[in-house]
C-alpha cells in the first residue's frame, strides 16, 4: 500500500504529530510519499526525518501568469476529465479561491506525480489548501482522498460551511483528532450532508515519552510549550506568575517555542517583573522531550482565539501525560478529553489568572498530588494515545478505502511500480 501525504509545508517544527504519524505507517508496513506545496521555513528540523524511508516532493513553484500557460500544457488531460473537473472548478469559483488557477495547476502536478510514483490513495492533513490540491488530484488520478481536521480549518470565524461541506464531499473518510471536533462539526459545519466523519486522537510513542526517563528538578520549573500565538494563553501564564511572585513562590518558566506574539510576551514579562521566564524559542523533538524530563509541572491555559481559532489535541499535552509530567491546561477543544475530565491533569477556566496561579501552586508544594497525576497522566496516555495503535487503525482505514476505490487503482499502481 502507498499512500501520498498532501500537506502545505513539510517539515514543520510545530507539527510534529504530522512526521510522527508518517513513521509510524512505514512501521505498519505502508509506503508513505509526502508532497509538499511549499518547502520550509521555520529552520528547525526533527532527527525523526532521518528515518523517511522515500524523498519528500516538493510541488514546483510557477508566477501567477505561468499557472494558466501550465493548465494550456496538459490541455489533453483535462479534456480527459472535462466532466470531473467542472465540478471542481465551479467549487473553486463558488469558495472565491483566489488562487483558483494555482490549486488546479497543483492539482495536475499532485496527480501525475501521483501516478508516477504509483500511490494509491491521497490523504491532506488541515482542510485548507492542500485539501483542494489532494480534492483535484484524485479527480485526475482517479485515486481515493481523505482529510485530517484539526483545529484552524474547523474552528476560525471565517470557515463557510458551505465550502467546508463541498471540500469533502468525495472523501472517502475526514478524520478529526477528538470528539470536541466531531461534535463542532455535525453542529456547525456539516448542515444536512452527512460526511463519514471519524474520531482518532493524534498518537504519541510512549517508549520514547516515559516516566522512567524524568528528573525532579530541585527548585519548582514550570514548563510551556506551543506557538507563541492567541489561543495559547501564554498572557494568562504570566499574569498567574505574577500573582505566585507577589505570594513569594517564583517558580521558574521555561516557554518554548516561537511566533507573533513572542514581543508583546517578552513585554509583558519585563513589565511584570517576571526575571524567571526564558524565552527558549523553537526547538527540535529531542530538545523538548529533554525539557519535559526535567521540569515539575507543563502549563498550557488555552483559550479561544479573537478570530474563533482553539486548540483541538495539542500534541504537548499527550508527551507529557505520556513522560509522567504533571499538566495543568484549560477545558478548551479537545483538552478535556486527553486529561480524561480531570483525572490525569488540572483544569481551571480559561482567561482566568487566578485559578490558574492556584493550580501551578498546588502542584509545586503538593509532591502526592503530583505524583498521583503522573501516575494517572501516564496510564491515560497507554489507554488513549499509543502511537502505534493509533496509526494501525488508520493504516486499516487507508486500506479499506484503497479497496472499495476498486481495482483500477491496484492495476495502475502495479504498472507504475514494473
Amino acid at each position: 500500500m502507498h499512500i501520498g501525504y498532501v500537506l502545505k509545508k513539510f517539515p514543520r517544527a510545530s507539527e510534529t504529530f504530522v512526521l510522527n504519524e508518517i513513521l509510524a505507517l512505514q512501521r505498519h508496513g505502508a509506503q508513505v510519499t509526502v508532497f509538499a506545496l511549499n518547502r520550509p521555513d521555520d529552520g528547525v528540523f526533527h532527527r525523526g526525518l532521518a528515518e523517511l524511508q522515500r524523498p519528500v516532493v516538493y510541488l514546483p513553484t510557477r508566477k501567477p501568469d505561468a499557472w494558466l500557460l501550465h493548465l494550456q500544457k496538459h490541455r489533453q488531460l483535462l479534456r480527459e476529465k472535462s466532466a470531473a473537473l467542472l465540478g471542481e472548478f465551479d467549487d473553486l469559483l463558488t469558495a472565491a479561491r483566489p488562487d483558483l488557477w494555482a490549486l488546479l495547476g497543483q492539482g495536475i502536478d499532485l496527480a501525475l506525480l501521483a501516478g508516477q510514483h504509483g500511490v494509491q490513495h491521497l490523504h491532506a492533513h488541515f482542510a485548507t489548501v492542500a485539501a483542494y490540491a489532494a480534492r483535484t488530484a484524485s479527480t485526475l488520478a482517479d485515486i481515493s482522498f481523505s482529510v485530517t481536521c484539526h483545529a484552524k480549518d474547523i474552528y476560525r470565524q471565517d470557515i463557510v460551511p458551505a465550502r467546508f461541506q463541498s471540500l469533502l464531499a468525495r472523501s472517502a473518510f475526514v478524520v478529526t483528532v477528538c470528539e470536541a471536533n466531531r461534535q463542532w462539526i455535525r453542529d456547525q459545519l456539516q448542515g444536512e450532508q452527512r460526511l463519514d466523519l471519524r474520531v482518532l486522537y493524534n498518537g504519541v510513542d510512549t517508549a520514547l515519552f516515559h516516566p522512567r526517563a524524568r528528573t525532579e528538578p530541585v527548585a519548582p520549573m514550570v514548563l510551556a510549550i506551543g506557538r507563541l500565538v492567541e489561543k495559547k494563553g501564554f498572557h494568562v501564564l504570566f499574569e498567574a506568575l505574577a500573582m505566585l511572585a507577589a505570594d513569594g513562590l517564583r517558580p521558574r518558566c521555561v516557554l518554548v517555542g516561537d511566533g507573533e506574539e513572542r514581543q508583546a510576551l517578552m513585554a509583558q514579562a519585563q513589565r511584570l517583573g517576571l526575571q524567571n521566564v526564558e524565552f527558549a524559542g523553537m526547538r527540535n523533538h529531542d530538545e523538548v522531550r529533554g525539557f519535559i524530563q526535567q521540569a515539575t509541572l507543563m502549563a498550557l491555559p488555552c483559550i479561544i482565539g479573537q478570530d474563533g481559532n482553539r486548540d483541538a489535541l495539542p500534541t504537548v499535552l499527550l508527551e507529557a501525560l505520556a513522560a509522567g509530567l504533571p499538566v495543568v491546561s484549560t477545558p478548551i477543544g479537545g483538552v478535556e478529553e486527553i486529561v480524561g475530565g480531570g483525572d490525569a491533569g488540572l483544569l481551571v477556566p480559561p482567561g482566568e489568572a487566578a485559578p490558574l496561579a492556584a493550580a501551578i501552586a498546588k502542584l509545586c508544594r503538593d509532591d502526592a498530588a503530583r505524583r498521583a497525576l503522573s501516575t494517572r497522566g501516564r496510564t491515560r496516555a497507554e489507554q488513549c494515545f499509543d502511537l502505534q495503535r493509533n496509526t494501525g487503525t488508520l493504516n486499516g482505514w487507508f486500506e479499506a478505502a484503497i479497496a472499495a476505490h476498486g481495482p483500477r487503482t491496484q492495476r495502475r499502481a502495479a504498472e507504475a511500480a514494473r
